[in-house]
């Protein structure tokens, strides 16, 4: 039977790879005993094929030059981070404690010479004093106020001894104690000048402040992840921007319950951010690890 070279050729790769029934096979080769193009087609399959080699980089160049930014990028924002929150935490540990009034920690002497000096023991790391006249007179009076922090109280390096009151030779008439904690300034020397009722201390209310601001940030985050809920890159970076107000909330309700009246705002706060840092982190981390389940789903189901 006498078959056409189209057709032989249409049988040649089923051929050279051995797919053809011996009567297939027979025919082929009974074609190509007389046709000479088919059989340098044949030939041409049975060499072995070399690739072209792409000489092209620029892509790999580009995702090369991607992941190196990618890297620096993750390297200066653990840097700043690390650095951020290691400042916070040194601010923490030196902000004031302040101490309460005891005879152990502080004594108020007059010497022979009419000089007041006031003796600290090695509680104490510093101390603020406020002077003001007596209306009427031409004595002063004092108020004091002391205070340690956690690293000098870690060190044992306070280093606070004594002071001296009336250092222009004024005479002393009364020094007050304030333990900042919501007390009446206490009388440890000289003459009680408010024996109706003294003078207090008021907690401060900003702490209730910065919570109102965070709350109103995060309802703002929810607002444009509702306006901008088709755009999925906008939706994420929003929710990201929403989950930081919710991890100071929650440090906020640690340290300071439900309460924002503080004596020791300052120190409250840095405490509240440096509960808000990990506890951030914690849910971004939380939130990856969502995401890359759900996807392993999502590409399991496809499957």
């Amino acid at each position: 039977m006498k078959v056409s070279c189209d057709v032989i050729k249409d049988l040649i790769p089923l051929y050279a790879e051995g797919m053809l029934s011996d009567d297939t096979i027979q025919l082929v080769e009974s074609h190509l005993e007389d046709c000479e193009e088919c059989r340098h087609m044949l030939n041409e399959l049975k060499q072995p094929y070399q690739a072209p080699l792409d000489t092209n980089a620029m892509p790999l160049l580009k995702v090369k030059a991607a992941l190196r930014k990618k890297k620096l990028v993750t390297i200066i924002l653990t840097f700043v981070f690390a650095l951020l929150f290691f400042t916070i935490f040194f601010a923490f540990v030196t902000e004031p404690k302040y101490i309460p009034y005891s005879q152990d920690i502080i004594q108020v002497d007059e010497q022979s010479d009419g000089s007041v000096v006031v003796e600290f023991s090695g509680k104490v790391s510093d101390y603020q004093l406020d002077r003001y006249s007596v209306e009427g007179e031409s004595n002063m009076s004092y108020r004091l106020t002391t205070w340690t922090n956690s690293l000098d109280e870690f060190f044992q390096s306070n280093e606070v001894d004594s002071i001296l009151l009336n250092t222009e030779d004024e005479i002393v008439s009364s020094v007050y104690y304030d333990q900042n904690d919501g007390s009446e300034y206490q009388l440890i020397y000289g003459i009680d000048e408010n024996p109706n009722g003294g003078t207090v201390t008021l907690p401060r209310l900003n702490l209730s402040y910065y919570l109102g601001a965070v709350i109103i940030f995060s309802g703002l985050c929810l607002v444009v992840v509702l306006l901008f809920r088709q755009h999925k890159q906008i939706v994420e970076l929003s929710f990201k921007a929403f989950l930081l107000p919710v991890a100071y909330v929650i440090a906020h309700l640690i340290i300071m319950g439900m309460s924002s009246a503080s004596y020791h705002s300052t120190r409250d706060l840095l405490a509240i951010i440096l509960i808000t840092m990990p506890l951030y982190a914690l849910m971004l981390l939380g939130l990856s690890l969502y995401s890359i389940s759900r996807e392993r789903n999502r590409i399991e189901k496809i499957k």
